[in-house]
Formats: C-alpha cells, sequence, structure tokens
C-alpha cells in the first residue's frame, strides 16, 4: 500500500508540474510547427546561458540527424534565446521561472509534441555518442532499437575536460567541443543496483562515480537516457539519469559532458548564489569553494583519456554495441 501512495503522489506531482510548467512558457520564434513526420528525430534541449556551446552543440547533432529542435530558453543575458530562433528549425520556448526540478520544462513539451516518437533530450553542454554512429544516422537508430523491441538506450555519462586549468580552455564559439575539452576518465564507475518505484521495465543498474567524485567527492548518477520512444506510461526520473517503463536497449552510448570550460568558474558562483538548481545548488557551491581555495585548477590527471571516437569507448568497455545494431549498421553499408 506504501509503495502504490507514494506512485500516485509522484504522478499527481509531476502532472502538478507540467501544467505549471507550460504556463509559464512563451513561445518566441513565431514559426509553424510542423507535423513530426514519421522517421523524424526531434532535440528537447533546455539551457540558460549557453550561447558558448549551444553553436556546436546544434550543429553536432543536426549532423548525426536531427530534423528539429524543440529548446526552451530559461530568461537567458547572454544571447542564446536570439541565437536559437534565427534557425529556422529552431522552436523556441522562453521561461522566467525558476527551476522546480529535473526535466520541468522537458515534460510538457514531450506530452505535447512526442507521444510515440523516437526523440533525443539533452542539455546544451552535451553531445550524443553511440556505437556504429558513422554508419547509422539518428532514424536508423531509432528503427535498429524498435525492432529489437527496445524503447530506450542507456548511456554512460561522461565529463570532458582540458589539460589545462579550467580558466585557462579558450574555448571560442563554433569550435569542435571535443578538441577544447578532450579527456575524460575510463575508470571509477561503479554499478549499484537501482531501486525502482514503478511496476514494468526499468534498469536492473545504473552508474555512480566518475569525474565528480574523484574530483569533488560527490556521490553522482552516471547512467544516462537521453534517446528513448516516450509515451505517457515512462517514468523520467533523476534528470534522465534513470528511466522506467521503456524496455532497456541491449547496447549502451555515451553522452560526453563539456560543463568544464572557462565559463564555468564565473557560473559556480552565479549559480551557487542564485540557488536554482537541484538541492539549493549544493553541487555549485561545492564548486565555488573549491574555486575560493584553489583560485582555478584542472580536472587532469595522468590516468585520464584522450578522446577519440565511439570505437575508442567501446573497446575500453565503456559502450557496447548488439547484434541489431550491427546488423543495422551492415545493411546501410551494404546498401550504400
Amino acid at each position: 500500500m506504501g509503495r502504490r501512495l507514494e506512485q500516485l503522489r509522484i504522478r499527481a506531482n509531476r502532472w502538478v508540474r507540467r501544467r505549471t510548467a507550460w504556463a509559464g512558457m512563451r513561445r518566441v520564434d513565431g514559426r509553424p510547427l510542423p507535423e513530426w513526420k514519421p522517421g523524424e528525430i526531434w532535440m528537447i534541449v533546455v539551457c540558460r546561458n549557453e550561447a558558448l556551446r549551444l553553436p556546436f552543440m546544434l550543429k553536432y547533432h543536426f549532423d548525426l540527424g536531427v530534423s528539429r529542435v524543440l529548446l526552451v530558453d530559461n530568461d537567458s543575458t547572454d544571447g542564446t534565446r536570439e541565437l536559437a530562433a534565427a534557425d529556422p528549425r529552431i522552436h523556441v520556448w522562453t521561461s522566467k521561472e525558476r527551476y522546480r526540478g529535473p526535466l520541468y520544462w522537458q515534460e510538457p513539451l514531450l506530452r505535447r509534441f512526442a507521444v510515440g516518437r523516437w526523440c533525443l533530450v539533452l542539455d546544451a553542454d552535451e553531445l550524443f555518442v553511440y556505437p556504429q554512429m558513422d554508419r547509422m544516422p539518428l532514424p536508423g537508430l531509432a528503427a535498429a532499437l524498435e525492432a529489437e523491441g527496445a524503447a530506450a538506450l542507456p548511456c554512460l555519462f561522461l565529463e570532458m575536460f582540458s589539460r589545462e586549468p579550467i580558466g585557462q580552455v579558450g574555448y571560442r564559439p563554433g569550435d569542435d567541443l571535443r578538441t577544447a575539452a578532450p579527456w575524460f576518465d575510463a575508470e571509477g564507475y561503479v554499478r549499484k543496483k537501482y531501486r525502482r518505484v514503478f511496476d514494468g521495465p526499468a534498469p536492473e543498474t545504473i552508474f555512480m562515480g566518475g569525474t565528480r567524485e574523484r574530483m569533488f567527492r560527490a556521490e553522482f548518477g552516471c547512467s544516462k537516457y537521453p534517446f528513448f520512444k516516450y509515451s505517457p506510461g515512462l517514468f523520467l526520473r533523476r534528470g534522465l539519469h534513470t528511466i522506467e517503463g521503456a524496455p532497456i536497449a541491449a547496447a549502451q552510448g555515451a553522452v560526453l559532458h563539456f560543463k568544464y570550460l572557462q565559463d564555468f568558474k564565473e557560473k559556480a558562483f552565479r549559480e551557487a548564489e542564485r540557488g536554482a538548481y537541484w538541492n539549493a545548488s549544493a553541487e555549485y557551491k561545492a564548486y565555488a569553494e573549491r574555486f575560493r581555495r584553489e583560485g582555478d585548477f584542472s580536472l587532469w590527471h595522468p590516468g585520464a583519456k584522450r578522446y577519440e571516437d565511439w570505437r575508442q569507448l567501446v573497446a575500453l568497455g565503456l559502450m557496447y554495441s548488439s547484434p541489431a545494431l550491427a546488423a543495422a549498421a551492415e545493411s546501410k553499408r551494404g546498401g550504400a
């Protein structure tokens, strides 16, 4: 009975949050939103002051096969909103509300536009990587996963960093993020049993650890589910670090996370003071405290690996393919 009450409470809370979030969102671009055509992959992005990272992030995913982007700008002051609205493939909403929990703005868009569709949900500082990606664009990935009966692709969340101290990175908008911050931790990820909330398909385990635990001694979830076929029965949890209600694919991808560029120090202090992120921005307060102590610092260490491509991640055991994905990629090559 207790578990059933917890489920009802969660669903009621999500319903209220979706209505509240949608009421506070205002459409900016004014362009007609076309019909979501079969086989298309749309991407949902929520961001605030990401004019530095957004140009390359968008180009990267358009090149992978994204057809259209639904973007929510949380009251940026650096031109993010205008940058996004200038592209006819991007449809922009703005909201002045404070962050009220994981997927606060994403879920209303998913409910209104993505039911029954494969979609990609990312932040502006993330790049999606998956097995066979050089031979199989996103629509092909969705078809291959659907053919094996899966509805979500698990990913390992990899923090990317430079060899230089964070404040000296020197990244320029539009440059390849993978060149500016090419290093990552290949070890330090631990599987832990996942405690499900609802009945139905769910991950058996989740990854914990990674760079943030190494650097900041903070327990951090390193699993993520950015690519899935949405249905109202899905329970998207902890900012897509877990997902319930979707059959999980046999393969595993990765999300490359480019938080630690030269603007991060300023952001750490700003968000620590604003207190708008999860748990009153406790994570950003820890970052700010370290900057106060050390002035600047690097996340690099001698055991870090320099990123090459998806094959490298497979060889390291951080990603893996599946017979369905390999067969789909081979058929694409054979038909070329």
